[in-house]
This record gives C-alpha cells, structure tokens and sequence, in this order.
C-alpha cells in the first residue's frame, strides 16, 4: 500500500517581512553597497591614514658604540641608547652622551610617514661611536663610582647597586693598556668588602682581561689564574674572602658554607700567621727642630714588611722616606693665628656625636676641623718655614707615616683621639696600590689613625673630609717637596 506524501509546510502567515524602499529611484542593493563601503572606507582611514597625519613624523632609534649612553633631543633627556623616541617631523639637535666620553651633538631632519604609520612606523635609525681622550681617566670614574657604592653596605632584596666597575670595563676595555687596567683593578679591590661589590670587580677583571668582550676558555682561565695569584701574593686575603662571605645581611646557604670551607682551609691558617713589622734603615734620624710652637721630631728611613711563620714569606710592603714628624697635635692658640689670617676656615661642618664621647683635651688642642681645613693649615705652615728648608713643605702624614712613627717611639700617638692623615681612605689596606692612581680615584673619606679611649682596639677609622668632629685633631709632617 503506498504511502501519502508529506505536504509541504504552511506559511507563517504571523511572520513580518522587512522589505527596503527604492531611495531616490535608487534600488537597495545599491545604496547599500554604497554605504557599507564609505563605512569600511572610513576604517580603513582611521587606521591607515590618519594616524599618520596626527602624529606625522618617525620612531627615532640611536644606537651608539659602546652601548648604554644617555640621549638628548634638543636639551631634553630622552633615553638611552636603544630606545624607541617618536618624534614629529622636523629638525632636532641629538646628542648622546656618556660619563668618561666625548659628547657628540648632531643636527637630524626627521621625516615622517602617512599611510600605515600605526602598523608600520617610518623608522629613522642613527648610530655613533663614542670617543674618549683619555680612558684611564674615564675608567677611573665608573671606578670612582664603585667605590662610593661600596660604601653603602651589602645590597638586599629591596634595593640594589649598579655594576658600576664591570660597566666601565665593558666600555672601555678596548683602550685601556696592561698597566691601567692593573692599576685600576688593584685600587678598586682595595674597597670590595661586599659579596655584590666582590662580584662586580671579578667581572671587571674578566671583560678588562678580554678587552671588554666576553670571555673565551682560555682567557677565562688566565683570569682565574691572575685571581689566584693575586690572593696568595696578599696575605690579608684570607681573612678579607671569610669576613665577606659571612657578612651581613642574611647569608644564603652556599657562601655559608663557601666560608666554612675557607676557615678549615691551610691556606687561612697560614695567612693568619703572618704580620706586619718595621725595619729602620741604619741611618741616623733627622734632628729635631722647634718651630712656630711645634716640636718636630726627626724619623729615619725604614720598610714595611710581612713577615711569616719563615723567611720566603717575609717581604717588602713599602718603603719609607725620612721625615719630621710633631709631638703633639696642633695646638689651639696656634690655629687661632692661622684663623685670623684666614676667616674662610672659621666657621667648620660638624659631626654630630654623643656628649659624653667628647675629647677632655679639646681645650689644648685643635679638635672639630675638617680635613680639607687640616690641609689648608699644613699650605699656610709651609709658607712660614724658614729660608733655610726651601726645599720642604708641611702637610698631614700618610697613614703609613702615621703608623711608622707611631712604632718609632714618638710620644702620645694614640692618645688624643683620632687624627686626620693624607691618604683616601680604603677599608683593605694590606692591597697595595701606587699612590697617584688612589689620589685619582679617591674616597668618599678621609684616612684617622689613633685610639679614641682605653677601652677600643680600634687605630683605623674614617670620616667623609668635609665633616669635622670633636674627636678629630691632626698633627703636622715636614717632607721633601714632591
């Protein structure tokens, strides 16, 4: 039996159909395409075209040689090198700059760009190879800066320190001599007393060592090995690595046990052994003069040594030139004579301290004077020497001066407090270093020597040279004009 077919389905006859009207005589399908097409039109200039006619010009892009240099577009800092600057078309004056290179300004027309400047922006690249005429003296600031950053203590998670000294041997590795970079590195190792200031000057060492390039094996090595040497050829090292890798903050578990190691080690044992002495040379001291209220004692030539637990240990660490040396600090009446010639020093920046801490012999000598006052005093004082020592002058003792004629005998060294010496200070002072590059370099203080009380072991300390303190003093030496 055959089955009806399915009827088709009835229309809604509820359904609303939309029909569109002929506009101006215009049929829909025409004007519509019309419409939607000035729409996509209008995004498409919104997009492609009108980005570039509001903010018509290009991305300025300026790499330099070596990198990392500020960029100034007319007088206004901007960057550094590498940055992606937009900038309007027109005429700018952009000048990079550097510390420790040659500042270089150049004149650009900046062009722009107007269809598809949102997506792909007119780039306008410039690059420049900065120049220095003199790198040790630029090497010298990156490690001027490293060592006032020492200062600041070891970093901790909230705050952290540039690599100052690493930086500098980056950018200037390739024209720095053997000589500079040894001299530099040696000065600069006299602050590391930090692991974050450690870590810098190891990698320091490594990029001067590679000219400022990253490390190949066997240069690698070589630098391991100067490291090493350097170590065994210092015997303060010893107790310089364990006291760093057990500072404070907080230690992580392997420099703990990297200072453990250490402590057990024969090396550090053997380092502890060894100590500095004195030995005077056989010539007679200079006799001792009196002059404008001072006793100046006469001290013989002599060495520093370190001597060890036997004799291929024992060597020499400086060498000392005879020199005239005061008794006693300065006196007050004698420095109420140089203020009266000289107002300018009058008045002195003070450090403040506790009461109780005051010098009791502050009523006979000077106390509360700046370093740079100090050094003033000692000018003023060479100008009254007499005719006879032409060939002199007065200024304030080295440290080893200091210490040298404190082992000599001279009287009262360590009993007036703390006393102002010529040097920068460096809390390392077993690393050697020539004197003129620690002068360049310098120190964010000044160099005391002394024993502030009975009580303290204390014969090193420090001060920033434009503070004074009523602990402070210093006393006068008498030298060959250098």
């Amino acid at each position: 039996m055959r089955k009806k077919p399915a009827s088709a389905p009835k229309p809604d006859i509820n359904e609303d159909q939309v029909k569109l009207k002929p506009i101006m005589g215009i049929r829909p399908g025409v004007y519509l395409t019309v419409i939607y097409s000035f729409v996509i039109l209008v995004i498409l200039f919104f997009l492609f075209v009108f980005p570039g006619l509001s903010n018509h010009g290009s991305v300025l892009i300026v790499k330099t040689e070596p990198a990392g240099a500020a960029i100034r577009v007319n007088d206004v800092y901007m960057g550094v090198s590498g940055s992606r600057i937009f900038l309007p078309k027109g005429s700018y004056t952009i000048e990079t700059i550097m510390p420790g290179f040659e500042s270089q300004s150049v004149v650009h027309n900046i062009p722009g760009r107007v269809l598809g400047s949102l997506f792909f922006p007119r780039r306008y690249m410039v690059e420049v190879t900065l120049k220095t005429a003199d790198p040790a003296a630029a090497m010298a600031l990156y490690a001027r800066d490293f060592i006032e950053w020492t200062f600041a203590g070891e970093p901790t998670e909230r705050w952290q320190i540039p690599m100052s000294l690493s930086d500098g041997a980056y950018r200037l590795g390739p024209y720095l001599n053997k000589e500079q970079k040894e001299q530099i590195l040696l000065t600069a190792s006299r602050f590391a007393v930090t692991r974050a200031a450690l870590r810098d000057l190891i990698r320091a060492k490594i990029l001067l060592d590679n000219n400022g390039n990253s490390p190949s094996p066997i240069t690698l090595i070589g630098s391991i090995s100067d490291i090493i040497t350097f170590l065994l050829e210092n015997p303060g090292s010893a107790d310089w690595l364990y006291e760093v890798l057990s500072s404070e903050p907080p230690v992580s578990t392997i420099s703990r046990e990297s200072a453990l190691i250490l402590r057990d080690s024969l090396w550090y044992q053997r380092n502890n052994i060894i100590r500095p002495n004195i030995i005077p040379s056989s010539e007679p001291p200079l006799r001792s003069i009196n002059f404008d209220g001072f006793t100046f004692t006469g001290i013989p030539s002599g060495n520093i040594v370190l001597e060890g637990e036997n004799e291929s240990q024992t060597r020499v660490i400086a060498g000392i030139n005879s020199f005239l040396i005061s008794e006693n600090p300065v006196h007050q009446s004698i420095y109420e004579t140089f203020i009266n010639e000289n107002p300018e020093w009058k008045e002195q920046p003070a450090f403040y301290i506790q009461e109780e801490s005051i010098n009791p012999l502050n009523n006979i000598y000077k106390y509360n004077i700046t370093w740079y006052a100090a050094r003033a005093f000692c000018q003023w004082l060479t100008n009254r020497l007499p005719a006879s020592m032409a060939g002199m002058e007065v200024r304030l003792p080295t440290e080893i001066e200091w210490n040298y004629a404190a082992r000599h005998g001279i009287r009262n060294m360590e009993s007036h407090g703390w006393e102002w010496c010529a040097d920068p200070y460096s809390p390392l002072e077993f690393i050697l270093t020539q004197s003129d590059v620690s002068e360049i370099i310098g120190s964010p203080e000044r160099s005391l020597r002394g024993r502030p009380s009975t009580n303290s072991t204390e014969t090193r300390a420090s001060l920033p040279p434009e503070l004074s303190s009523p602990l402070v003093t210093f006393r006068p030496v008498i030298t060959e004009k250098k």
